[in-house]
């Protein structure tokens, strides 16, 4: 297949839908045609900064010299995003071929009865992933848990490292509706003998159902913070925030280019996750740690586009990424803008238009590109005493809020924020 022929495949195959099953992806996973033996791995989950962490565990890794493979989701402008290797998105040309090389290697198990059923789309694009990293032989792969963790299929692959970043209620329906159930979810990628980063409050139910997972398989529990030994400092200084994060014996001082408090506590994450190498045998010094922060960048969080007017661009999706936006609106005094929202409908969209609500002048409603999208109208009432439009087209959207003249705020969604950003930056990978 060519790459616009892999698009077509991958579209046919979504088609299908998902499947939260391990049986099918771990009986592939056993009879590839080829090593994974060479590839450290460090696994993160979480309900919200799963990719930034992720990021920043790349970034610190690639300042440190390695060769690094990333596997995210969802996109936010192109498929291809997806995979990468030192954060430069797979070729067109090696994205066909590695899936090609995924449909063939499937295929063949098929037909010789190793696995009932194709991939879902996930999946392709996971094997994919570890097809590529494989022939461009990376050092690490850093992969990001696509949804809960106990029947990811990123949990096929033993890592060398578990982390979870946080825990709140986002896919109830899938997950567990309390915080226990999703927290038991997260938990499932808990190995037996690898570390675990817990990024949870302490004292919370989710560290605590972490906690005693980690105790049950004899994984090695390490939190982000406790008490005295690991604590953060931030202090606000224009543009970024400067930090210092102590964690045991070792200071880590550092700035963070991602906006918003959360990142700060993302970045502490990753540092802990890199500090656990240590005991693999991949040693970082600090300095290295600091500096790998500090060059990170991930579009679409709470970014800043210096057009006129200018635009805040954020995928928050659910309430706690919503808080987290809020909390930084907050401290930056932003008020009075233009919002363009719209939101999935499986969301708490009420909660989350709640939070928004005092920092809009003016409410643009539309909707993602997606077929879980809410339609723009069940939200008008939430915006009732705010001048409200609907404009279901997302250009229509952004030249309308443009023309008002004043600073534009898009959240509700990363698949608003993804097309929206291709919008205003022309398709580019900017940033």
């Amino acid at each position: 297949m060519n790459y616009t022929q892999s698009l077509a495949y991958l579209s046919r195959i979504q088609e299908h839908g998902a499947k939260l099953a391990l049986e099918n992806i771990a009986a592939i996973i056993a009879h590839l045609p080829f090593s994974l033996d060479r590839m450290r791995v460090v696994q993160i989950a979480g309900t919200n900064g799963k990719g930034s962490t992720s990021h920043f565990v790349t970034s610190i890794l690639m300042t440190a010299g390695f060769r690094v493979g990333l596997f995210t989701s969802p996109h936010l402008q192109d498929i291809r995003e997806r995979i990468t290797i030192d954060k430069t998105w797979i070729s067109e040309k090696a994205f066909a071929e590695s899936l090609t090389a995924t449909r063939r290697i499937c295929t063949d198990l098929r037909r010789r009865g190793v696995i009932a059923d194709p991939p879902t789309f996930f999946e392709h694009l996971f094997l994919a992933s570890l097809h590529h990293f494989h022939r461009q032989e990376v050092d690490f792969a850093v992969f990001e848990v696509g949804l809960g963790g106990r029947l990811d299929a990123t949990s096929t692959i033993t890592p060398d490292v578990s982390v979870i970043t946080n825990i709140s209620r986002d896919h109830t329906k899938t997950l567990g509706r309390t915080l226990r159930d999703i927290a038991r979810e997260k938990a499932g990628i808990i190995k037996p003998g690898v570390p675990v980063v817990c990024g949870c409050p302490p004292r919370s139910v989710s560290r605590r159902v972490i906690r005693q997972t980690a105790l049950d398989r004899g994984a090695p529990f390490h939190p982000v913070f406790e008490g005295r030994q690991n604590t953060l400092n931030v202090e606000a200084a224009d543009p970024y925030d400067r930090c210092t994060y102590r964690s045991g014996p070792s200071v880590y001082r550092f700035s963070v280019r991602l906006n918003g408090k959360h990142q700060t506590i993302n970045a502490c994450t990753a540092i802990r996750a890199v500090e656990l190498l240590g005991g693999r045998g991949i040693e970082v010094d600090p300095d290295t740690i600091s500096q790998g922060i500090e060059k990170n960048f991930v579009p679409g969080r709470i970014e800043f586009i210096g057009t006129h007017p200018q635009v805040i661009l954020d995928g928050g999706h659910n309430v706690e990424s919503i808080r987290a936006l809020r909390e930084f609106l907050m401290q930056k005094d932003l008020k009075n803008l233009t919002l363009i929202f719209g939101v999935l409908r499986d969301k708490n969209y009420r909660r989350m238009a709640e939070l928004l609500l005092p920092f809009a002048d003016t409410v643009i409603l539309t909707e993602p590109v997606s077929n879980r999208a809410l339609p723009a109208e069940r939200l008008v009432r939430l915006f009732h005493d705010r001048t409200t439009m609907v404009h279901k087209n997302l250009q229509d959207a952004f030249n309308t809020a443009r023309a008002l003249g004043q600073r534009i705020l898009i959240t509700g969604s990363l698949y608003l924020a993804g097309a929206m950003r291709n919008i205003i930056l022309g398709g580019e990978n900017h940033g």
